[in-house]
């Protein structure tokens, strides 16, 4: 380029972009803009930035020169929005073109992540300039410029223009920074959370130090490290740590309840510390939560939450016999200071909800583990460290017998106030014990209950209805809740204390009905066409009385005796009987022929007579319970029955009889003597 200088001088004319070259016999007739006029053009479409580079640069002498020294005519530039070449020859502009295109050029490099902000930006600015003015020492060569982000701070392209040569010298020194200098972030994951909490020493065990590089770690989302810094010293310390990880051996051991882990935090750490330092592993405890693999079938539990608490171990050492050892040595400390009790289901029976709160409160505050005991359905099992097992053993020990006192208490205060009944296989309606009596009126539905021939049966009080557990019999319930003066018949239905009378239709396939119906039968041929059970309060009550009253009496000579007898009658006197029974005073108008009282009659065929037909050709008949107790022969002019002793004129019998030795008809005298039982209607 120097001998360009030699005789010739290169001139811009005016404001023009135009270079002229001039020198010995090279004079020819030119344009307005110094080419001559009859010179080729070439218009060449440069990138913006390479034009600007040019205008600013030494570019357009350097090349004039350059292009002067080799092709034998004058290339002439001129730089506008485009560079535009003249010449006489066409080859001489295919070659500076060539020669332009080829060693100018821009390129763009896009940043990503930390390298598009600062403080990186202003680290890959700071190494781009010391770049770019060592390359520029004596002349303008290579420029860089960065192009904006969407975000304010937020870089997004670095543009690099100059010659071909330096844009990658420039280039390779901004991606050697993005490879190896940008401050970058890796995660390694961890296998178990409680190598978070001691990383620091698994560092030590694997001989690891990191200067150059920030390690956090993190439980969330899951256990990791996040390895923080410049991108050759992240992917050093990445692979360093993945290699020291890989070279341990970890086992992890899980105990039931928090208790483990409250021990080797404080009176068992010396001890922990000793297996750590003589089995030369790391030693890292947690507490965490489990499911629930069971719910608890006592009521009062089931509130409880759904997951557990555990003791969880990680062993750590470089040698599997080492962490083995340690594991050993750590599961038999705890159970040498450990300890477990279970409670039947009959120890907790009597304990109500807020005993139960009060019993898992101590349970917690002890770091305790609980479970439902699979052998007792409603026990628990309790284990954890001895101190707060034996608190809860002494607990219960103190709150069982007195609640098992109040519990028997208030079993007997309830027994004569409610009646809970199951009925029996042959048909009859049957009271439970008081235990059961009190399960189930306490809604303790998910406990069993036993009947009084000591047969277990679980209980479904939606549907009132008692399994038996080994044969899948059922059985209905029934409550009845007696009245402070008056204790309900147990084949009885349910009755409103409002109500005295309570006409109840027997259903034909049930047992009672069938009762009734055949004992009818069994003298009687007529067809029955419905039977009623009259449930009269007041009639019932004043029944009783008198029951109570002659088995007192007769308490020596058997007591009472009861029989279920019949009374035929007409549809006028129905309602009468049914609201206020049988009356005496109506003696005479069938027969008296054995005394002046109320007849019944041992065969129903017998009443068949005495019930008068209905308007629709129906027949009515009562079937009584009649207090019969001591009878004698009776005669018609007696009004009342004889004395049993004439010593004793005062002690009378209870009813007269048509024969001493095979009665069929009985006399009362007194109307609370007979209770209408059952309305038989029949054809």
């Amino acid at each position: 380029m120097n001998d360009f200088a030699k005789g010739q001088r290169l001139s811009y004319p005016g404001n023009t972009n135009i270079v002229i070259l001039k020198g010995p016999g090279n004079t020819r007739p030119t344009n307005p803009h110094g080419q001559n006029t009859s010179d080729l053009e070439r218009r060449i479409n440069l990138p913006q930035d390479v034009i600007t580079f040019i205008k600013s640069s030494n570019a357009v002498r350097k090349y004039q020169t350059l292009f002067q020294q080799r092709f034998r005519n004058p290339v002439f530039i001129e730089v506008g929005s485009d560079l535009v070449l003249f010449c006489k020859c066409p080859h001489d502009l295919d070659e500076a073109q060539a020669q332009l295109v080829g060693d100018l050029s821009v390129e763009i490099e896009k940043l990503q992540g930390a390298a598009a902000v600062p403080p990186d930006t202003d680290r890959i600015k700071e190494t781009l300039m010391k770049a770019k003015t060592d390359l520029n020492r004596d002349e303008l060569r290579v420029d860089f410029s960065f192009i904006p982000g969407q975000g304010a701070t937020t870089v997004a392209k670095v543009r690099l223009v100059g010659y071909t040569e330096y844009v990658k010298n420039l280039r390779g020194v901004l991606q050697d920074y993005l490879l190896n200098q940008v401050f970058t972030t890796e995660v390694l994951n961890l296998q178990h959370p409680e190598m978070v909490d001691c990383f620091g020493k698994i560092l030590e065990l694997i001989s690891i130090k990191q200067t150059q590089v920030t390690l956090k770690q993190s439980l969330l989302p899951k256990p990791c490290v996040a390895i923080s810094g410049p991108r050759c010293h992240v992917q050093e310390a990445h692979k360093a740590l993945r290699s020291g990880l890989a070279s341990l051996t970890l086992e992890k051991l899980v105990l039931d309840g928090p208790g483990a882990v409250r021990y080797f935090q404080a009176e068992g750490k010396t001890s922990k510390q000793l297996v750590e330092s003589s089995c030369k592993v790391l030693i890292q405890e947690r507490q965490v939560s489990a499911p629930r693999q069971f719910m608890f079938s006592i009521p009062s539990l089931r509130h409880t939450t759904k997951t557990s608490q555990q003791s969880s171990f990680l062993f750590v050492g470089l040698q599997r016999k080492n962490v083995d050892d340690a594991l050993t040595k750590i599961k038999n400390l705890y159970q040498d200071h450990s300890a477990t009790k279970t409670f039947t289901n009959q120890d907790l029976a009597d304990l109500t909800e807020e005993d139960m709160k009060k019993l898992m409160n101590l349970v917690k505050t002890q770091d305790l583990y609980v479970q439902e005991d699979p052998l007792s359905q409603g026990g628990l099992t309790v284990s954890g460290l001895k101190a707060g097992v034996n608190q809860v053993d002494q607990m219960l020990q103190t709150l069982i017998p007195l609640k098992k006192e109040m519990r028997a208490k208030e079993e007997e205060n309830l027994y004569p106030r409610i009646a809970w009944c199951i009925l029996g296989q042959s048909g009859t309606w049957e009271r439970l014990p008081k235990t059961g009596n009190y399960n189930l009126e306490k809604r303790n539905a998910t406990k069993s209950i036993v009947d009084a021939h000591r047969v277990t049966w679980s209980v479904n009080l939606l549907k009132m209805e008692a399994r038996r557990d080994l044969t899948g019999q059922t059985a209905k319930l029934k409550r009845l809740e007696n009245l402070s003066d008056f204790t309900f018949p147990l084949y009885w239905d349910k009755m409103s204390s409002t109500k005295c009378l309570e006409e109840v239709l027997l259903d034909p396939s049930s047992a009672e009905y069938r009762t009734v119906q055949q004992a009818f039968n069994k003298t009687a041929q007529n067809t029955i066409v419905k039977i009623k059970r009259l449930q009269n309060v007041h009639l019932r009550r004043t029944y009783e009385m008198q029951k109570k009253h002659i088995s007192e009496k007769n308490k020596n000579e058997g007591g009472v005796v009861e029989r279920l007898l019949y009374h035929g009658t007409s549809q006028e006197n129905l309602n009468s009987i049914k609201t206020k029974g049988f009356n005496r005073s109506f003696s005479g108008k069938n027969a008296t022929a054995y005394g002046q009282g109320t007849y019944f009659a041992v065969n129903a065929s017998y009443s068949v007579g005495y019930s008068k037909p209905a308007a629709d050709g129906t027949q009515t008949m009562f079937v009584a319970r009649v207090l019969t107790g001591l009878f004698t022969l009776g005669r018609n002019d007696m009004r009342m029955p004889p004395p049993r002793n004439s010593q004793q004129p005062d002690d009378r019998y209870d009813s007269l009889v048509d024969s001493i030795n095979n009665p069929t008809m009985f006399v009362v005298f007194h109307d609370n003597q007979a209770y209408p039982d059952y309305l038989i209607t029949f054809r």
